[in-house]
């Protein structure tokens, strides 16, 4: 394990430099808005359950007079999540903490930060590439078929949220769905006329993190990127159209999502006896992601373009 030292990290040793940090550029962490929470109690097993009732079907054949219909049985679906840990580490030398421009390593400690959240930002989005239903756009059947003119239109957002009420799915209690999108898509679907951006909203509603504008009963926030694969001829991007519970996130009680952890030298520490250093980094100490009804998120593939 290599540890940052005054001769890895020597441009923050020079004699003249002017003590501040050039601002580092921090990925918008949207994936994980709309999810429905849930805190697993501590000692309780590592697998958390979501559960829903499936509703019954509707009741079209008159009764029979003097006689009982025949009883219907309730059922339900599961859906289960496995926590995990996740976290990231650095060793920082006691030189290094004595005589960089970085005064009690607050630079790195936000650096641990921001990759925590785009880690689990990471998470979500992936869990929601692999679970939701795909809808390729211009009625292609295959992601080789996707080509350049197969892009993120106002049609392909309608037809999700036309797939989305055939479904089911429930809205938010704005009554609007929510959609996931990366600047590539985003460029493509703001430029139609039918477009509202977020900034002309009446009534001041609360907007979501990276909240772009909305669409045919869909809210639209911006991630730093989508999600992207390779065809055999073209980069195909997810975008991602969801309602209500159609996704999980789940934590462990009394962790915290993710936690900041600093070691300083320590006088019982026999593997740093001569305190040469100290270690800064996140840990999230138990975590899980899950689609719980994939009728009720859309990915819609497409490409994009100028």
């Amino acid at each position: 394990m290599a540890t940052n030292t005054t001769a890895t990290l020597s441009a923050e040793m020079i004699q003249y430099l002017e003590k501040t940090f050039l601002e580092r550029s921090e990925a918008r962490t949207i994936h994980a808005e709309g999810a429905k929470k849930k805190t697993l109690e501590k000692n309780s097993g590592t697998t958390v359950t979501f559960t829903k009732r499936s509703p019954f079907a509707p009741a079209t054949t008159p009764l029979v007079e003097g006689e009982n219909p025949q009883d219907d049985e309730i059922k339900s679906n599961k859906v289960t999540a496995t926590l995990k840990g996740y976290g990231k580490w650095t060793k920082v030398s006691s030189m290094l903490y004595n005589t960089s421009i970085d005064r009690e390593m607050k630079e790195t400690v936000e650096m641990m930060g921001q990759n925590s959240g785009e880690t689990i930002d990471a998470l979500v989005r992936n869990v929601l590439h692999q679970g939701a239903t795909v809808q390729f756009a211009n009625k292609k059947t295959a992601l080789s078929a996707i080509t350049d003119d197969d892009i993120l239109t106002v049609a392909e957002v309608r037809k999700a949220v036309r797939t989305l009420k055939k479904n089911n799915a429930m809205v938010y209690s704005d009554g609007y769905f929510l959609g996931k999108v990366g600047p590539d898509t985003a460029y493509n679907i703001t430029g139609d006329t039918a477009w509202v951006d977020a900034q002309k909203y009446t009534g001041r509603p609360e907007l979501y993190k990276g909240e772009l504008g909305r669409l045919h009963k869909v809210r639209f926030i911006e991630a730093s990127s989508n999600q992207m694969e390779e065809s055999s001829t073209k980069t195909v991007y997810s975008n991602f159209i969801h309602g209500q519970e159609a996704f999980g996130v789940v934590d462990l009680a009394g962790s915290g999502l993710k936690k900041i952890i600093i070691k300083m030298p320590d006088k019982g520490d026999t593997s740093n006896p001569l305190n040469q250093f100290m270690t800064v980094g996140w840990k999230a100490e138990a975590f899980a992601s899950a689609v719980l009804d994939p009728k009720w998120i859309i990915n819609v593939k497409t490409s994009a373009k100028d």
